[in-house]
């Protein structure tokens, strides 16, 4: 049950902190004084979407706490579950920044939007003066079909699997169309590999190919110059390793007399060393280099063909060549695997289709025993509420294959004369006779949800007198197993109310406040005179007003 409602800084309302009593309580005043608003400031406790519009003034912080008895333990596992504290009192508080920041919290415990709006969800039901009109969508009627059917469960795992029936459709158009777009694609990719294939492409080739065409381009200077280094080191008398050998001869006669000499001596011998050394490795490179034109005209060929790759794959050299096949070779698998996607995709989608299908049935018979449930009920409570003659139905047609709420066409139909067939609620139903059937849906759904707190905005849109009487019956009814709060304009509305507030404006100051005063019989007595006849009600207006809360108390 809501047991308090405190406001601070929520457009005309700087500082409001509200008691709200059990049973039926009325919400009065003139239009424009901030009824609405109230509910508005409410809204935001329970995690409905903010409007920072709201805020007073740019440097003001808007604070609204909801304040609930919790009467039974319903909610403790929800509690348990987000780590918050079970107590038989919540306390919802909602802050918006003048920043446009919103913060959300349960028993001072910080709290996403969502576990706000779950929460609250289960302990009241707020409805709201567009709500009339709601009922003349498909999607309300769905939803109030559902509800009132307890199919909400069957309805919510169909739609889950009907959102992943579509995705796996859509999936497989667009594999599809990679299919088709990929067909001259794998074509391409199959020459380039084969291309690349024959090319038979070995890391650091180019390199080692031109070294050899350097070393074969020059084969007659190499062969010139290793026979000068045999003329000049090794042949002949005054070769110079001859040379070496009488100078070492004849240092080694002296070297015993002058260490300068000999240590002179040690170097020439080591000279002489290096100088065959040289010889030798001369020697044998004679030979292993030779005019080979039909082995260098190999090579350029080769290396005219690694050229023409690495330009026309856009590579700097074999390496890039060979990573890039390895890349061509990865695209052509997955490309080819897109069959197996599609069979896959295609095997998935008929697993689903025989799922839903049976969801679907299932939920189409809870909708149709509910159904044959709700139409007496709701045909009795359109007669308490002033049609006599007014008549209900539910009808369901059957689709021929799944839609995004099930298998069935479904229609909330009316007539409120006698004699007149059954129409679309949209199609015949008058502002009155909206507010009259959506009351009637909101008892039902109330007796069966049992939510602690239910709160009416202007739901006598279009009624007046004895249809507005009645209706206050009905609500009063519904106030015996819940906590109702009410916003109307109608006296014969308000006076079945166990307590009444009254809502006003005053201008003070640079802007208008809005107030609200729990008023005592002797001012609920004026108040409800002038609902009935105007600002200064007549002693008439009183008798009037005193009969009708007489006549509630009778």
């Amino acid at each position: 049950m809501l047991t308090r409602l405190i406001i601070r800084n929520y457009a005309i309302i700087p500082e409001l902190d509200l008691q709200l009593l059990p049973g039926l309580s009325a919400i009065t005043g003139e239009t424009g004084a901030g009824k609405s608003i109230l509910l508005g400031a409410l809204g935001l406790a329970l995690g409905r979407r903010a409007d920072f519009r709201i805020l007073p003034d740019e440097e003001s912080k808007c604070i609204v706490e909801a304040h609930f008895e919790l009467q039974d333990n319903s909610l403790k596992e929800l509690f348990l579950r987000e780590s918050l504290d079970f107590d038989h009192q919540m306390i919802c508080r909602r802050e918006i920044s003048s920043g446009g920041k919103s913060r959300s919290f349960v028993n001072d415990t910080p709290v996403s939007l969502k576990v706000l709006q779950e929460l609250t969800g289960h302990l009241i039901e707020l409805h709201q003066q567009h709500d009339n009109l709601a009922l003349q969508t498909k999607e309300y009627q769905v939803n109030v079909l559902d509800t009132l059917s307890g199919a909400l469960t069957l309805s919510k795992n169909y739609r889950l699997t009907y959102s992943h029936l579509v995705q796996l459709k859509n999936d497989l158009s667009k594999t599809k169309e990679i299919e088709l777009s990929s067909a001259r694609r794998k074509d391409f990719l199959k020459f380039q590999i084969e291309e690349l294939e024959n090319a038979k492409l070995t890391p650091g080739e180019i390199d080692k190919l031109e070294q050899e065409q350097n070393v074969l381009k020059h084969a007659e200077s190499i062969d010139h110059t290793l026979e000068l280094i045999q003329k000049i080191l090794n042949d002949g008398p005054h070769a110079l390793n001859n040379q070496l050998t009488t100078l070492i001869k004849q240092i080694e006669s002296v070297r015993h007399v002058s260490h300068p000499l000999a240590l002179i001596g040690d170097r020439i011998q080591a000279l002489r060393l290096e100088v065959q050394d040289i010889t030798l490795e001369a020697g044998r490179m004679d030979g292993i280099v030779q005019n080979d034109p039909f082995h260098l005209g190999r090579i350029e060929s080769r290396l005219n063909q690694l050229y023409t790759l690495i330009k026309k794959y856009q590579n700097k050299d074999e390496n890039g060549l060979i990573n890039q096949y390895a890349s061509l070779k990865k695209e052509l698998n997955e490309l080819s695997s897109v069959g197996d996607l599609i069979e896959k995709l295609e095997k998935n989608i008929a697993q689903t289709t025989i799922a839903i299908q049976k969801e679907a049935e299932q939920l189409s018979q809870k909708r149709k025993k509910g159904a044959e449930k709700i139409i007496p009920q709701m045909v009795s409570l359109i007669h308490e509420l002033g049609m006599p003659n007014g008549q209900f139905s539910i009808e369901l047609n059957p689709l021929q294959s799944p839609g995004p709420d099930g298998m069935d066409d479904i229609q909330f139909l009316f007539s409120a004369n006698k004699g007149m067939s059954l129409q679309p609620i949209q199609s015949v139903a008058s502002g009155g006779e909206l507010s009259r059937l959506s009351l009637a849906l909101k008892s039902l759904y109330a007796a069966q949800a049992k939510l602690p707190t239910i709160i009416f905005d202007e739901i006598d849109t279009g009624i007046s007198g004895e249809v507005a009487w009645r209706m206050g019956q009905l609500i009063r009814s519904l106030s015996k197993g819940h906590q109702v709060l009410m916003i109307t304009h109608s006296p014969q509305i308000a006076v079945h109310a166990k307590v009444q507030y009254h809502v006003s404006k005053i201008g003070t100051g640079a802007r208008d406040k809005s107030s609200v005063m729990l008023l005592t019989p002797a001012d609920r007595l004026v108040e409800i005179a002038k609902m009935l006849s105007g600002d200064q009600p007549s002693k008439e207006a009183l008798a009037n007003a005193k009969s009708l809360m007489n006549a509630v108390k009778n």
